[in-house]
């Protein structure tokens, strides 16, 4: 018996690949031992053991949500990651500090392991992450919680798991009196473990030019395009200096939506004064009642009806984000040798709207709908249902 060349192959598909330069054109995508193995015009399907044909769709590169909650049964926020992520197209998530170095062991031994998709973390710089975050409000009320070397350690010990250090400046997470403190013991953790820093920039009890002193090449500014006091807009609707400054350094601006820490408003205005979101990520969690948190398909559909092309919010969930982790050798795009991780879309048009908890809502007639997941070379998610993960 021949073996065939390929383990999948999708056909008849339009690829978008920002990383590539592709952008809508027509090219058949195989993958073999969970890497993609080519991309060309046609590439017969009689090569490979299954084949799906996708005519008619567009193929990207799996989505990487750069800020969710994935500690699921660990934390009161945090989701199933491969029921949330794979129907939306998405094959990377980083969780934003549900753990500490006190409970990382287990998302890394336990919940992780248990999930198709990609996990990976910014581990927050108090020890036990958001475990009691619906009773307390927040992590850094007593900042004794707070421990750098062992922080360090933490990651130093997890090569290839931690890809950061996460610290919330919001004012039901840590006292304005403390909030100095915390922010400068998250930056020490973050350099002395050579990761990048996460900071939740929503809210800050502090001003965020203090805030933002701390940030450089490659941090993240996470929550960015809120509309609460102290955010990225002076009082006259313009782009603070400071954040210019943080833009033009290198410091990533995350939008982590969340339903409540992204202001259409806000948004609008920075895009229309050339500060564009660098990444889209959902900060997706289990909401309490009457908050809408979107899923990746739906951001990247939401920021492309506010004016970003579908190349450019593609590239802010997928490139760029890879780029931001040091990933973009094995994730963020379909080069022939990297992982085998992809999204085919049904191009849905009609009219849609979004909303956000300020009252403004956006209208598209474009909406990225997740006709299949693949994920490692295979179809993890397809027209509403999650494939086997494996045998017990």
């Amino acid at each position: 018996m021949t073996t065939a060349a390929y383990d999948l192959v999708l056909t008849g598909g339009t690829l978008l690949d920002p990383a590539q330069g592709i952008h809508n054109e027509r090219r058949d995508v195989a993958f073999k031992d969970g890497k993609v193995a080519a991309v060309a015009d046609h590439i017969p399907p009689a090569q490979s053991a299954r084949s799906l044909d996708v005519s008619g769709k567009l193929i990207t590169p799996g989505l990487v949500d750069l800020h969710g909650h994935f500690y699921h049964g660990a934390s009161g926020t945090a989701v199933h990651a491969d029921q949330i992520c794979l129907s939306s197209g998405t094959t990377t998530g980083v969780d934003a500090g549900s753990s500490g170095f006190l409970n990382y062991a287990a998302m890394r031994d336990y919940v992780f392991p248990a999930h198709r998709t990609r996990l990976l973390a910014f581990l927050h710089i108090g020890a036990v992450g958001l475990a009691a975050n619906r009773v307390l409000g927040g992590a850094l009320h007593d900042m004794r919680i707070i421990d750098v070397a062992q922080t360090v350690k933490a990651i130093k010990d997890n090569p290839g798991f931690i890809f950061g250090v996460k610290v919330r400046m919001h004012y039901d997470a840590v006292a304005r009196w403390n909030a100095h403190e915390a922010m400068a013991k998250a930056r020490e953790a973050a350099t002395e473990a050579g990761v990048k820093l996460m900071v939740h920039v929503s809210g800050t009890p502090i001003p965020l030019p203090d805030v933002l002193e701390h940030l450089g090449p490659g941090d993240i500014a996470t929550h960015a395009f809120n509309g609460n006091p102290e955010g990225i807009l002076d009082n006259a609707g313009k782009i603070r200096p400071q954040v210019r400054d943080a833009v033009a350094r290198g410091v990533i601006m995350d939008v982590a939506h969340a339903g409540v820490h992204c202001d259409v408003a806000v948004a609008n205005a920075a895009m229309a004064q050339g500060i564009i979101p660098d990444t889209i990520s959902t900060d997706v969690h289990i909401a309490p009642p009457g908050r809408t948190v979107y899923l990746m398909n739906d951001l990247v559909s939401k920021f492309h009806a506010m004016g970003m092309s579908l190349s450019d919010a593609i590239a802010a969930s997928t490139t760029r984000p890879a780029q931001v982790l040091g990933l973009q050798d094995s994730i963020g795009s379909l080069t022939a040798g990297m992982a085998g991780d992809a999204a085919v879309w049904e191009q849905r048009q009609g009219r849609f709207v979004w909303h956000d908890m300020a009252g403004h809502n956006v209208e598209g007639a474009l909406r990225l709908d997740t006709y299949a997941t693949i994920k490692a070379g295979a179809i993890a998610w397809q027209e509403g249902r999650l494939t086997r993960m494996g045998e017990c």
